[in-house]
């Protein structure tokens, strides 16, 4: 084997080793935290992608809502004030379109949930639910929550606008944990075992009728997940889920559960989980018109994050820079014309990964993808480096794609 090459085999085995140790996503997918003053206990998207981030509030009934607009810059925070005066313990929050509110759950003394507006006026919208958890919102409008009592006493409540009466529409959890809507209006509900804290997945039947809704039993979907926290669902129904670990991917027939953002420590513990959609679908590479998913990356036992954590499609990752459909010295020819350019650089000029400037990225992509039809992203022979290479070594690329199946949404 020439040298050359048993460098370059050499060269992006190592990157993709570094890649997998120090960065879990799967390929196609990127992450950044946004800093905040305290632990994020609640996270929510509105409908216009903004993302609010309900700062911890243990020992005291006054928390902070952060605001971070789509552009990932703060905008004005404001208080949020717990009916209780010793303690506000936050259970779940979702954003309310009926309103353009956020709903709170309080899981102190009785129970409460609020309805606060994006200027923190607050409503109690129901009281005396003791170990009220998460919440969520239909798009029919119809508010539901969950209960964490153990010994299979937790149940699913829908609770009435006007009043704030509670019906029970599904009973015999222990820990009612994430809710989530499938786009077929379906609820899928994340239950947290009282003795081992695994979780079991669930799906509650809903169908609309002239008079209301009507409800299926509740059916299990999957047992003993090491996720047992936040549920989140994709405009394609892909299904994702937060607890021991991290993030994970809760996908195929039969359904499996998937590590998305996992660093290995089972005391990493993700809580607080929304997903934000967009007119593209949250796939691999497919930019950032594709929504993200926010969530609280770690809390609960060893420390607790003081950031969010925004995941994201990345670019597409492609080397035919002159777009002739396939990757050859014509491109690597037009990455060494507007090397160096380091802002506002296009694919067209050498931008391989979709960062908008022109290194050691793009050209080991570039690398990675010579000789290809059309850029797929396995290593195939390649000329020999130039001394790029070894000066872009550090630099972290991935040669590989991953794509998620559908969940397996059987009526």
């Amino acid at each position: 084997m020439h040298p050359a090459f048993f460098l370059k085999g050499l060269l992006c085995s190592t990157l993709l080793v570094v890649a997998s140790a120090a960065w879990a996503l799967p390929s196609g997918y990127e992450k950044q935290m946004i800093p905040l003053n305290a632990p994020p206990v609640g996270l929510a998207f509105d409908s216009d992608g903004v993302l609010y981030a309900l700062e911890s509030a243990s020992g005291t009934n006054e928390a902070t809502m952060r605001v971070i607009q789509t552009d990932y810059s703060l905008g004005d925070d404001f208080p949020v004030i717990g009916d209780d005066p010793n303690n506000f313990y936050v259970g779940g929050m979702t954003y309310d379109p009926v309103t353009d509110n956020l709903l709170i759950t309080d899981n102190t003394a009785d129970g409460r949930l609020y309805s606060v507006s994006k200027t923190g006026t607050m409503q109690i919208l129901a009281i005396g639910i003791p170990a009220i958890a998460d919440v969520a919102v239909r798009f029919s409008g119809e508010i539901f929550v969950t209960t964490a009592l153990g010994d299979n006493q937790g149940e699913v409540l829908q609770i009435d606008r006007e009043d704030g009466h509670a019906t029970s529409v599904a009973t015999g959890i222990d820990f009612g944990a994430g809710l989530a809507f499938d786009p077929s209006g379906d609820l899928m509900v994340q239950e947290a075992d009282a003795t081992t804290f695994t979780g079991r997945l669930h799906r509650l039947p809903i169908l609309e009728t002239e008079t209301g809704l009507n409800f299926g039993n509740l059916t299990l979907l999957l047992d003993n997940m090491r996720s047992s926290a936040g549920l989140a669902i994709d405009s394609e129904g892909d299904l994702f889920s937060s607890g021991s670990g991290g993030l994970f991917s809760v996908s195929g027939t039969p359904l499996l559960e998937w590590p998305f953002d996992d660093n290995g420590n089972s005391l990493q513990y993700a809580t607080a989980l929304a997903f934000d959609g967009g007119p593209n679908s949250f796939e691999p590479f497919a930019g950032p018109d594709a929504g993200r998913l926010a969530l609280m990356a770690d809390f609960g036992f060893t420390n607790a994050d003081t950031f969010v954590t925004l995941i994201q499609p990345k670019l597409s990752d492609d080397a035919d820079f002159n777009e002739d459909n396939q990757v050859d010295g014509d491109d690597l020819a037009i990455w060494t014309q507007y090397a160096g350019v380091m802002e506002g650089a296009y694919r067209e000029q050498g931008d391989a990964n979709g960062d908008r400037d022109i290194d050691g990225h793009d050209f080991l992509l570039w690398q990675c993808q010579f000789g290809m039809s059309e850029p797929s992203f396995s290593v195939r022979t390649i000329p020999e480096p130039m001394a790029i290479v070894l000066a872009g070594a550090a630099w972290v690329i991935r040669c590989g794609m991953f794509r998620r199946s559908r969940i397996g949404w059987s009526k």
